[in-house]
């Protein structure tokens, strides 16, 4: 599977939990996005990126970073929002979402709890983020 694939992948499955309509408003995108317009998540090459699986090019595991991030405006429902998409057992839950299409959360440290993003200089939001890999 080439890169771009599995990103489109990875974001065609997480923009079903919009679809569905469990969060109608959320902003999937493949790739880094830098201007969100909260809910967002975006997804972009993990570091460490990639890690060799057998002799020779192309057997690889790669490492992605799927990113959610929310509105500070209304910090309670932001809050509800994020756990929404961290808890397994919620139909907005990421993982379980990802799961279809054999992207897998890393199991050691690969859920972060809630972290502040301040890249965009208007507003502060807040999120969490997946280590995500698949088998490339």
């Amino acid at each position: 599977m080439k890169l771009n694939d599995a990103v489109t992948s990875i974001a065609l499955a997480l923009d079903a939990i919009r679809a569905s309509g469990n969060v109608p408003e959320l902003q999937v995108s493949g790739y880094y996005n830098g201007n969100p317009t909260p809910p967002s998540i975006d997804v972009y090459p993990a570091d460490p990126f990639e890690f060799g699986t057998a002799f020779g090019v192309g057997n690889t595991r790669a490492y992605f970073v799927v990113r959610a991030r929310v509105s500070m405006a209304d910090s309670q429902a932001g809050s509800v929002l994020l756990l929404r998409l961290l808890d397994t057992e919620d139909p907005a839950s990421v993982e379980n979402a990802l799961a279809g299409i054999d992207a897998t959360v890393d199991n050691t440290g690969g859920v972060s709890g809630f972290r502040r993003y301040s890249e965009d200089l208007a507003e502060t939001l807040l999120g969490c983020e997946w280590r995500v890999g698949m088998f490339l």
